[in-house]
């Protein structure tokens, strides 16, 4: 059955009536299985038996499942139905009675690059710990739970000879969670590390060395004197760079004194990933990703398979800003030992100012009978960024930060944006939308950021419509009117100018980590009202806009378990201790067939994979997780306890219906 990957995938199961609800009769599903790839199946076919979730719109559970030797599903249903007619050479793979086989997990927006990174850094890694339902075998949290330890907890090593500037790096400091307690290695300095952020990094770290850290959000970075030093060496010059700079959406941030250290959005701290030493983990990720890969491969397929003990079978990178990390992408996919699939996604600026073309998988296995899906799947959208990070005090709101939290968010007012108005997001946006090729995704966390989001898409739409989804990352700071513009947009009843916009078929991506590590800080950062409306999973519902979630790696672990926990609980802790927890938002709370669908089909929709990926149906591709148990009996509703959830263990993931690693 061939389908269209920019439509949602169907079959005739679509067809039951739902009244059989998670259950169909042995009946149904006997003739929900005829429809499929051609064979019957024979030598090369594998055949899964047991409890199958197969998250298709009708919430089937099927008894067995059969895969041809390419990874085809052939059929989904009855046992009895499915062994049928099988020649020889069949392999059988008989699930465990409390074991169950889902869909392959799917991260849809993360970023793989710095999350390789972030392994080969070790102690340099000043990440708060985690709540204790997620922080693991985590060490030497006391040390880090105060940004000032975290400074002091750095490892400086001596610059190889004769390269004093020798850049010392960090990635992950956490000021909106990490405690400031003055004194110490800062004794004497300003009453905020907001202030002046180089002042503690000369005192806390190296005032010899040029240091740069980066913020978990990823759009704060820090830097010390020496640092300023590396990049331009007088005022004029480093005024020059930051005039440039300015122009292009990052700010060096001032004070009465000059530059303070703070570095907001991506164009700010780039020229500091210039400076650095190509030999260092971040310098080769930007300049040289391949022998960045060559050099840390140890370090890096730790990760991978770190990933993939999660269950996750692909990943959506967010945000590729040169041919050479498109190809760097490619080239790991392709990698025999790679145990995912990736799909790329390019930065608005890199496709123009390169001429990049949208490209998918080398075959297309709903169209080619022949085909085994690649696990590179192209790169086939692009990216621009809207505002900042909620938690970095960047994000655009429509109304201004609270200051209960002395210090971190002073003096931001409504955060900021990456554009002058919407209409200079339509400028950036529309030669590329002209063409029609590309699906297009807008990072947009502030409430006010999302409204102009929708502005824009619906300027370009009106210009000429676009037949592919589009995507509004994060969604973070919820407003009731903001997601029934999204829902107007999605339904043609969106009117500007006092016409109707043709239907645009936007989707979200919540950053669900965002309740559980910062739901606390977002309280003090947002007051009570907004940070009870981050990730807001009843708006959508609501307002019938498709979800999913994600865990925009570096800044969360991409754990797709503990984003299905944290959706269903919407529990929070505040730092450093954890002491006190609590729901945020529990209206927001949604249902644990919800979360699996965010984390499965509704990822493979939002990038057009959902002919092949997102749901075990006959002509889609095996990807499979098995899980240790069923995830739908910890619903609450049924009297199952979701805080559970996390726990369920990953026995084993398949591609194209094969293991990709050692049971664990």
């Amino acid at each position: 059955m061939h389908r269209n990957p920019h439509q949602d995938s169907r079959s005739p199961c679509h067809a039951l009536p739902r009244a059989f609800g998670l259950v169909a009769t042995a009946a149904l599903l006997a003739s929900c299985a005829t429809t499929g790839v051609a064979g019957a199946g024979g030598a090369g076919t594998t055949v899964f038996v047991g409890k199958i979730v197969t998250m298709d719109d009708r919430m089937t559970i099927a008894e067995a499942v059969s895969v041809n030797g390419l990874g085809h599903i052939l059929k989904v249903g009855t046992e009895k139905d499915v062994m049928a007619d099988l020649g020889s050479g069949v392999e059988l793979v008989r699930l465990s009675p409390e074991q169950v086989l889902m869909p392959g997990f799917i991260d849809p927006h993360m970023h793989l690059l710095p999350t390789l990174t972030q392994s080969i850094l070790g102690k340099n890694n000043l990440a708060p710990c985690l709540p204790p339902p997620y922080k693991g075998t985590a060490t030497d949290c006391e040390a880090r739970a105060d940004l000032l330890g975290a400074l002091a907890s750095m490892q400086v090593p001596p610059p190889t000879k004769g390269q004093s500037n020798e850049f010392v790096l960090g990635m992950n400091l956490d000021p909106s969670r990490q405690q400031f307690i003055p004194g110490g290695c800062g004794a004497g300095g300003p009453d905020s590390f907001m202030k002046q952020p180089k002042y503690f990094l000369d005192a806390c770290v190296s005032k010899d060395r040029p240091v740069l850290i980066l913020d978990q959000s990823g759009h704060l970075a820090y830097v010390n004197k020496k640092a300023f030093d590396a990049v331009c060496s007088d005022k004029a010059k480093c005024d020059a760079l930051a005039a440039s700079i300015k122009s292009e959406g990052g700010t060096w941030v001032t004070d009465d004194d000059g530059y303070t250290g703070l570095l907001e959005e991506m164009a700010a701290f780039a020229p500091f990933l210039l400076a650095m030493e190509k030999s260092l983990p971040l310098g080769l990720e930007q300049q040289n990703p391949l022998r960045l890969f060559n050099t840390h491969e140890k370090d890096i397929q730790l990760t991978l398979q770190e990933m993939r003990a999660a269950g996750l079978t692909t990943l959506a990178d967010g945000g590729l800003s040169s041919v050479s990390q498109i190809q760097a992408m490619k080239f790991l996919a392709e990698r025999q030992d790679f145990p995912l699939r990736i799909t790329g996604v390019v930065t608005h600026d890199a496709a123009t100012q390169a001429n990049i073309q949208p490209t998918g998988p080398a075959c297309d296995p709903s169209k080619e009978p022949g085909c085994k899906l690649p696990k590179w799947l192209g790169a086939g959208g692009i990216k621009l960024w809207v505002d900042g990070s909620t938690q970095g005090c960047t994000a655009l709101l429509g109304a201004p930060y609270a200051y209960l939290d002395p210090g971190h968010c002073a003096g931001k007012g409504q955060g900021q944006a990456d554009f002058k108005d919407a209409q200079a997001i339509v400028d950036a946006l529309s030669p590329l939308w002209e063409t029609s090729s590309w699906r297009f995704q807008l990072h947009a966390n502030g409430n006010e950021a999302n409204r102009w989001a929708v502005a824009a898409f619906a300027k370009l739409q009106a210009q000429k419509v676009n037949p592919h989804r589009a995507l509004l990352i994060h969604n973070t700071v919820g407003e009731q009117t903001v997601s029934q513009e999204i829902s107007q947009m999605r339904k043609g009843t969106f009117v500007r100018d006092g016409t109707k916009v043709p239907a645009l078929d936007v989707r979200v991506t919540h950053l669900i980590g965002h309740v559980a590590y910062w739901g606390d800080a977002f309280m003090k950062m947002l007051g009570e009202e907004a940070a009870r409306n981050i990730d807001p999973v009843a708006f959508d519902r609501q307002n019938e806009i498709p979800f999913s979630f994600h865990s925009d790696s570096m800044v969360t672990p991409p754990r797709p378990l503990w984003f299905v926990e944290q959706a269903v609980t919407r529990r929070t802790w505040a730092y450093p201790d954890f002491t006190k927890s609590y729901e945020l938002g529990p209206e927001h709370a949604a249902t644990v067939e919800e979360a699996l669908r965010a984390i499965t089909v509704e990822p493979a929709r939002q990038h057009e994979l959902d002919a092949w990926l997102g749901t075990i149906e006959p002509g889609k591709v095996a990807d499979f997780v098995l899980l240790g148990a069923n995830p739908l009996d910890y619903d609450p509703a049924k009297g199952g306890d979701p805080t559970q959830i996390s726990k369920i263990p990953v026995i084993e993931t398949f591609l194209n219906g094969k293991p990709t690693g050692v049971r664990h």
